[in-house]
């Protein structure tokens, strides 16, 4: 398990860190502008509309399906919903290349007119082979998770990602933009043929059987896609609401969410991947109680965890900004806001982190409804926030912070409900962590440091809080144990 979540994590690290090589690209040749804005919208549009209609449910509906099963049960399921993915997402193509303007003036309503039409015509021709192609792969990823064999989908992202870069790279140097569309279908392709080659190398051909998912999962995939699809659209509407407050708006949320939340899409993505498989089996076995056990200890954990990265990046982020994005056509003012931009999104880390582990033990015992309840009321008080602020650069910066909030006092809520335990000092963590990190970032905003002095201070504190997190937490002093106990068997 510790080797499975190292690798993985590596490989999937690689991949953020590729994805925010991507946002640095963009911003040091467009700087905060329309024209970013423009780029971001195309290169990020595939992998949002798939999660929102597809990705981010497939797990959560064939994981608990699949996990522990035989190879021959893994192998004719994923058939059957490739197929299916195939299908729906050719139609979802052809619908984004008809809608193609008004999809662009929706996630980006503060483009000009001939930069939302060059941003329509590259999302247009992208979308026609990326979302299939990307729909199919994500079911790929699913029998992969299932598999134990995570290395290979966090693979997957990675050629994924050096796809968009290259045809990134061409398109700035050539002045062409409709190379952008070309990276993103390159990408798309050989992610798919890598995932598929990679899901299907230890499983038989799949025996003749139904053609289609049975009409259970498919009333399954319906919740989970309200719920999990829900999660994506907080990031869609909160970029639409900063790029109503203008040109270069949209890049300042992108930037500050990318670097905010690279923890939490690597170590908590990984986690989060490998707990399922195990609470689904452990929910499979009936040892509630045991799944019950380690929710406690995973979730006391995140809180730990989350709150440590959140407090040495809010320290160290006008270091971290300078040094991505200090070159090129950044200037001060443009650091500065995506700096402020990206405190506020480190303040929401425990939530985001809490809120992962809430959902996942939800989904380990199918209770899929109860993360549409909770999703629900997070976009509820998005659209609330988004309608009672005035336009201003930080209206979805604020409306974002209150979908988690609610999304995750919802999910908590219904969680203790089920499990009879309200798991009062975890919560008591979470609200400390708050407190510690608004205080924290109100300070920094009214007395800044040398960006070099931020860096050594966040250094300092993270190491003392990873000291301290394998000293006392139980998951950190199991990972510390394992560990020390893998190298003294190598020594000897």
């Amino acid at each position: 398990m510790l080797r499975i979540f190292s690798l993985s994590l590596l490989l999937l690290a690689a991949s953020r860190l590729l994805g925010l090589v991507r946002d640095v690209v963009v911003a040091t040749q467009f700087g905060l502008s329309g024209h970013a804005d423009a780029a971001l919208v195309v290169l990020s549009f595939p992998d949002l509309a798939v999660s929102l209609l597809w990705g981010a449910a497939i797990p959560a509906v064939m994981v608990p399906r699949m996990a522990g099963r035989d190879a021959a049960h893994i192998s004719a399921e994923g058939a059957r919903w490739s197929r299916l993915a195939a299908l729906l997402f050719i139609l979802a193509g052809m619908v984004v290349w008809w809608e193609r303007l008004a999809i662009v003036h929706l996630l980006a309503p503060g483009l000009n007119a001939p930069e939302a039409a060059l941003a329509a015509q590259t999302l247009g021709w992208s979308a026609l082979v990326a979302l299939p192609a990307g729909a199919v792969a994500m079911v790929g990823n699913a029998m992969l998770q299932a598999q134990g064999r995570l290395q290979w989908q966090y693979t997957g992202q990675v050629a994924f990602n050096l796809g968009l870069i290259g045809g990134l790279i061409v398109a700035a140097q050539t002045g062409q933009f409709a190379w952008v569309a070309g990276g993103v279908v390159i990408a798309a392709l050989a992610r798919l043929l890598l995932m598929r080659r990679a899901s299907r190398a230890a499983l038989p051909v799949a025996a003749p059987g139904r053609s289609w998912p049975d009409a259970a999962s498919l009333h399954a995939l319906g919740l989970a896609l309200a719920a999990s699809g829900l999660t994506v659209l907080y990031t869609l509407a909160a970029r639409a609401l900063m790029s109503d407050a203008g040109p270069g708006q949209l890049g300042v949320f992108q930037y500050a969410q990318r670097v905010g939340e690279l923890p939490l899409h690597t170590v908590f993505a990984v986690a989060s991947a490998l707990a399922l498989a195990r609470l689904s089996a452990a929910e499979s076995q009936g040892d509630s109680a045991r799944a019950q056990l380690e929710t406690r200890q995973w979730l006391r954990a995140m809180l730990w965890l989350s709150a440590l990265i959140a407090l040495a990046g809010m320290v160290a982020a006008p270091g971290i900004i300078r040094l991505l994005f200090g070159w090129g056509r950044m200037t001060a003012e443009a650091q500065q806001q995506v700096t402020e931009a990206m405190r506020w999104i480190l303040l929401l880390l425990p939530l985001q982190a809490a809120q992962l582990v809430l959902a996942t033990r939800l989904n380990s015992h199918r209770r899929i409804a109860d993360q549409v309840l909770g999703y629900g009321a997070g976009l509820a008080a998005l659209a609330l926030a988004g309608a009672l602020l005035p336009v201003t650069s930080w209206r979805g910066l604020a409306a974002y912070g209150a979908a988690w909030g609610t999304a995750t006092a919802v999910l908590w809520w219904r969680l203790a409900r089920h499990q009879a335990d309200a798991q009062w000092r975890n919560a008591g963590m979470l609200l400390a962590a708050l407190l510690v990190l608004a205080t924290t970032g109100a300070a920094l905003r009214s007395m800044p440091l040398p960006w070099a002095l931020d860096l050594a201070l966040a250094a300092v504190l993270l190491a003392a809080g990873v000291w301290a997190l394998l000293r006392f937490d139980p998951l950190g002093r199991l990972v510390r144990d394992r560990y020390t106990s893998h190298r003294l068997r190598r020594v000897a």
